[in-house]
């Protein structure tokens, strides 16, 4: 018996039907209903016929290769229902076709409803009618086969939680239960490519490149025509099915390696392409059930992406939260900072309170400020808190150059910005920081420059006890925390340095053109003085100057042309002296001074060079500031520095400098007016009624009291 045969298992207890059924096989041939191609050119197999007379021989039998059984329902050991039950008990898996009599018909149906493919009554069997049913039984089988597995597969499918393993079980589905040689699934990558995911052995034979091998053991590239397909039934979301032998679905490339193929869009996931390169024919039913293997294949691939999409949305919101948890906490904190810092009256307890807040926080284990020194390219702690544990002197504070030793310290130096290490391990990339940070717990590190109105007063520098804290909504609280720093600080220097007894005189001669002052004497050739600086509420500058030298006209033609000078007014004109008042336009000599708590006492400028005199205290950043000051104006000098002490005028000493600079008549003016609520509003007396108290005219009350205002106020703002 050749192994290709077709064999049937006749349970037949009666001789001659037995005969009569063995004479109508050797008289037919079974039509094959299969698309394998191991059963290429073959439409028939010879048929091979095996008999049992009872059911416990026919059982022994049906152990054996058996393709479909004939099976009497009366047979000496069993009969009935319970006959087919036996079979299907034993081996579910092979068609049956049941043998009733003709008053069993009924009985005959009841067993299709129980799991017979058919059923034939033995007084009717033709030899056509045999070869008929035998042919239905088998296909029927075949289409419950490949439902039952299309159903177990859609579950499996529908479990998996990988995109490899759904393209995986597809094309195995494709090739073991549909019969299908040739099959592959490509999926749409992030990369904007189709590319397969899986693939049967044939289909690496037949559509595949050779020359180059994925990550999941198949082909990364799909040959060109088979490439064209699955782009076009992607882009198109249509099936596309073809055949060789079907003018109604004949293959339109010539030169594609399949006789038969479907090609189904798999959504916006891929393509699954299943075919044969030798079968140029394809069952109704074949479409179909691939045509569900691909519906299912779809919806998995769905599915998981949605669940894939839902937990990244879930991870992000997680993430989400605890940013927001994070960044609450953080902010409470700077509030804390910020209060402290309110609070704080010099530059040593602000940096100083700053830090034990910061380092007071759950997830700061220490906090520094550093100043640098820009000649030295140092950096020199000035207050700490937290774990430290000697970390400052185990390290290099330097920012020389570009260098990756000044970790992210030197660079928010260099670029007055914040600079964050989120991992220690992974992007710290000196070796020796990375080793004394993490035998402290440090795992991400903050650096943020202490800036206000382009002054670097140093640098506050956090280490954290894990990754990843320091996120950009953190980032942006931390830079306004330096801004604010910053501007404390500025503000306590400045304060300091009007009130403290000991101060730092710097002179400069300066010779750089775009200061105002310097051009304008250049251009004219006068002398010119700045006499008064008024801040504005807008914190533009109200500058007074005088000119000597110079024509009203002169100047204010040159103030027109001058972009640094906004609303320009003549105040007095004596002889050759004038006294102009301007407003400055930001970034000037001036406002230079001012920002970073310096008083301007003098500034002098005569054919295009001149001389400032500015005032710091004792214990402020001289140094630091001469050569900020030299950086903005290079072609400035420091010509003289001394230190002195602050004179103190008691009133009476301010009223006896009055009074010698008084006439008698001036004063006596001056004092009657005040004390005559000349100066009260509403006025309580007018200049008729304080001139006719002193019996002078009022022309010449007005005269004197205008003299002795300038005087005073000469006294008070310009000596």
């Amino acid at each position: 018996m050749a192994d290709d045969d077709f064999r049937i298992l006749l349970v037949e207890d009666n001789p001659g039907d037995a005969r009569l059924i063995e004479e109508m096989l050797r008289e037919t041939t079974v039509p094959l209903s299969s698309v394998g191609e191991a059963d290429v050119g073959r439409e028939t197999r010879e048929v091979t016929l095996r008999r049992a007379d009872c059911l416990e021989a026919g059982l022994d039998r049906l152990s054996s290769s058996i393709d479909i059984v004939l099976l009497d329902l009366g047979l000496p050991d069993s009969s009935g229902l319970d006959t087919l039950t036996s079979v299907l008990e034993h081996s579910a898996t092979v068609p049956i076709v049941v043998l009733t009599g003709l008053s069993d018909e009924r009985v005959g149906v009841r067993a299709v409803q129980q799991g017979a493919q058919a059923y034939l009554v033995k007084d009717e069997i033709t030899s056509a009618l045999l070869t008929r049913s035998l042919r239905h039984a088998l296909e029927r089988h075949q289409r419950e086969t490949q439902l039952t597995a299309l159903s177990t597969v859609s579950r499996e499918l529908m479990s998996m939680t990988a995109f490899d393993d759904i393209a995986d079980r597809a094309v195995t589905a494709a090739a073991e239960s549909l019969e299908f040689p040739v099959a592959v699934v490509c999926l749409y990558d992030d990369r904007g490519e189709l590319r397969p995911r899986a693939a049967t052995d044939r289909a690496e034979e037949v559509l595949l490149a050779a020359e180059s091998s994925g990550a999941t053991g198949v082909s990364s590239h799909l040959s060109t025509p088979c490439a064209a397909v699955v782009e076009r039934v992607f882009a198109t979301k249509r099936a596309d099915v073809a055949a060789a032998d079907d003018p109604d679905a004949s293959l339109p490339d010539a030169d594609s390696p399949l006789r038969s193929r479907l090609a189904f869009p798999l959504g916006t996931h891929g393509v699954f392409l299943v075919g044969s390169a030798t079968e140029s024919t394809i069952p109704s039913t074949a479409v179909n059930y691939a045509s569900i293997l691909a519906t299912n294949t779809e919806a998995a691939l769905e599915r998981l992406s949605r669940e894939q999409r839902l937990q990244e949305r879930e991870a992000e919101l997680e993430r989400q939260t605890e940013s927001l948890e994070q960044l609450n906490q953080i902010n409470a904190m700077i509030r804390d900072v910020v209060q402290s810092v309110v609070h704080a009256t010099t530059r040593t307890e602000i940096e100083q309170a700053v830090c034990d807040r910061l380092a007071a926080a759950d997830s700061f284990r220490f906090a520094w400020i550093g100043v640098h020194d820009e000649l030295e390219r140092t950096v020199t702690p000035h207050a700490r808190s937290g774990v430290e544990d000697g970390y400052l002197d185990s390290v290099p504070l330097t920012t020389d150059g570009e260098s990756d030793e000044g970790g992210p310290i030197g660079a928010a130096v260099r670029t007055r910005e914040l600079r964050v290490v989120g991992d220690v391990v992974r992007e710290l990339s000196s070796a020796s920081r990375r080793e004394e940070a993490m035998k402290r717990g440090y795992r991400s590190i903050a650096s943020i420059p202490l800036v206000y109105a382009e002054t670097l007063y140093g640098v506050l520098t956090i280490y954290a006890d894990r990754p990843g804290i320091f996120t950009e909504q953190v980032q942006a609280v931390l830079t306004e925390l330096g801004e604010t720093i910053a501007h404390a600080i500025n503000a306590a220097e400045s304060k300091k340095a009007l009130i403290s007894d000991r101060v730092v005189e710097l002179k400069f001669e300066i010779r750089d053109t775009d200061i105002v002052f310097l051009a304008l004497t250049a251009e004219i050739g006068c002398e010119c003085s700045v006499e008064s600086v008024v801040p504005r509420m807008d914190d533009r500058l109200r500058v007074f100057f005088s000119t000597d030298g110079a024509s009203v006209d002169e100047v204010a033609a040159f103030a027109e042309r001058a972009l640094a000078i906004e609303e320009f007014t003549l105040v007095a004109e004596r002889e050759d002296e004038c006294v102009f008042e301007c407003t400055l336009r930001e970034s000037n000599v001036i406002s230079f001074c001012l920002e970073r708590g310096v008083t301007v006492q003098t500034l002098i400028a005569n054919d295009g060079t001149g001389q400032l005199t500015v005032e710091l205290s004792s214990d402020a950043d001289v140094r630091g500031f001469a050569e900020r000051f030299r950086s903005t104006y290079p072609e400035s000098s420091l010509v003289a520095s001394r230190e002195d002490e602050r004179s103190v005028q008691t009133r009476q000493a301010f009223q006896t400098t009055l009074t010698d600079r008084l006439t008698d008549r001036q004063a006596e003016v001056l004092r009657t007016a005040f004390f005559s609520g000349y100066f009260e509003s509403p006025r309580a007396s007018s200049g008729r009624d304080v001139a006719a108290t002193l019996d002078i005219t009022q022309p010449t009350f007005n005269h004197h009291l205008r003299a002795a205002l300038r005087k005073l106020l000469m006294l008070l703002y310009t000596d």
